[in-house]
């Protein structure tokens, strides 16, 4: 039994009188994975996650588990009820949900063909960059996976919500000799990617970051592609925007609603309904989710709330609910960085001297108030004099302040790019920005 609507109604007959949630997520995956220019693997998976949480009397339980025959489902029910008469009253615990009105899809996510492409299309694929990559003497190795993701949240106070995406993407790095060149694609449809020009992109920086020079740690003019803003935004997600954060005084926005903290350059949303970013148009509590202003030309607009920080903050709920429980809080899941008027071409051109960034790794928070950040520059970092790329340069760690960086912006890019990662989707442009800093060179 693997229909959502089902397994609720067969949940919820056990549970009549109990205040009940079920959330299940289904997946279907298939991968793909090369390297030295040969398939080395073929995987796919099919799973069926569901949760049950029960509220009463100021009490709460809650059980996970993946198996959906009636006799698993009688025995998570029993202990899930075993778990909430040995739990303790606590005054936070709020009702479950009502129905709430006026939730609708959009933005259509879901596309049969991209969930279901074949290996043999797959394998046609990677065999033209493989092709490409032995006759220009370099090797390739890689990820193209594809497959959709099913939510439901429902209770039996009425409360029924699903949402279904599917989804491809394409991660490549090609290797020339000490040059290392990455692209990557993804989306919800198929009909929207191109594979010939990430090959052609991850080729073409592999080429061009051959024989790389050591240049001094510093501060200095970089651009950084789409794929390295993420980087960014993930930690402003997390310790920035999130409500829990918020309310705890942790957050670089804490008590600054309304102030310029950031470039007048630099505007975020988070937009789950019809942005590039667009997913679920609810949270996981069953509130729906609207287009929400986070920074508005440098100026703080809002932090993101459930219901529970909502009441809190005395504020209105913005539909940020994560699965309860949680020791995040509500978090931003589908951030957008407006777009700019200058390419990046243009960018490089601007530039007497900077240098070009295509991917940041290993990226990791070291003070959290002020968003300060480390980790190191990968696949592709180039020295611009001039107006022209230079040359390769040997990857550089960097430590620095997110929000002093944000500060710094010369220029934003006119194209987004968007990425999936974790539990974020997020779209960016390519950013300039001034005395960025170095600490470090590196080997790697």
């Amino acid at each position: 039994m693997t229909n959502h609507k089902k397994i609720c109604a067969e949940i919820f007959k056990i549970t009549k009188g109990t205040q009940t949630e079920v959330l299940i997520d289904s997946k279907e995956s298939a991968l793909t994975r090369f390297a030295d220019n040969v398939i080395s693997q073929n995987v796919s998976n099919t799973d069926t996650g569901i949760s049950i949480r029960l509220v009463k009397n100021g009490k709460m339980s809650k059980v996970n588990f993946n198996q959906t025959d009636k006799v698993a489902l009688k025995k998570a029910i029993q202990n899930a009820f075993y778990l909430l008469k040995n739990q303790k009253k606590n005054s936070g615990t709020l009702s479950l949900l009502k129905p709430v009105k006026n939730i609708t899809e959009k933005k259509d996510l879901f596309f049969k063909a991209t969930a279901e492409i074949s290996p043999e299309f797959k394998a046609l694929q990677i065999k033209k960059l493989a092709k490409k990559c032995k006759k220009s003497g370099q090797t390739c190795c890689g990820t193209l996976e594809n497959g959709y993701n099913k939510t439901t949240i429902a209770n039996n106070l009425g409360l029924s919500l699903s949402h279904k995406e599917s989804y491809i993407k394409y991660s490549i790095t090609v290797k020339d000799k000490d040059g290392f060149g990455w692209a990557e694609q993804s989306s919800n449809d198929i009909k929207f990617m191109n594979f010939d020009k990430a090959n052609e992109i991850a080729c073409k920086k592999a080429k061009l970051a051959k024989n790389p020079i050591a240049i001094k740690p510093g501060k200095y003019t970089v651009i950084l592609e789409p794929a390295a803003v993420p980087e960014f935004l993930m930690f402003m997600n997390f310790y920035g925007f999130g409500g829990k954060f918020y309310l705890e005084g942790q957050s670089f926005i804490s008590g600054k609603i309304g102030k310029k903290l950031l470039s007048d350059k630099i505007s975020i949303y988070d937009n789950a309904i019809d942005g590039p970013s667009a997913g679920m148009p609810f949270d996981f509590e069953g509130f729906p989710r609207k287009k929400l202003a986070l920074i508005e030309k440098g100026v703080v607009k809002n932090a993101v709330f459930d219901r529970k920080t909502a009441l809190e903050a005395k504020v209105k709920n913005t539909g940020h609910g994560l699965p309860i429980p949680n020791t995040e809080g509500p978090l931003p899941l589908n951030t957008v960085i407006s777009t700019g008027k200058t390419s990046i071409e243009e960018m490089i051109k601007q530039t007497p001297k900077g240098i070009l960034i295509t991917q940041f790794h290993y990226t990791n928070m070291l003070k959290p108030l002020s968003l300060e950040i480390t980790g190191m520059t990968r696949n592709g970092t180039y020295l611009i004099e001039n107006g022209k790329i230079k040359k390769a340069v040997k990857n550089l760690r960097f430590t620095e302040s997110i929000v002093k960086a944000l500060n710094n912006i010369v220029c934003v890019g006119d194209k987004q790019v968007t990425t999936s990662f974790w539990f974020f989707k997020t779209s960016a442009p390519a950013l300039k920005i001034k005395d960025f800093n170095f600490s470090s060179s590196t080997e790697f």
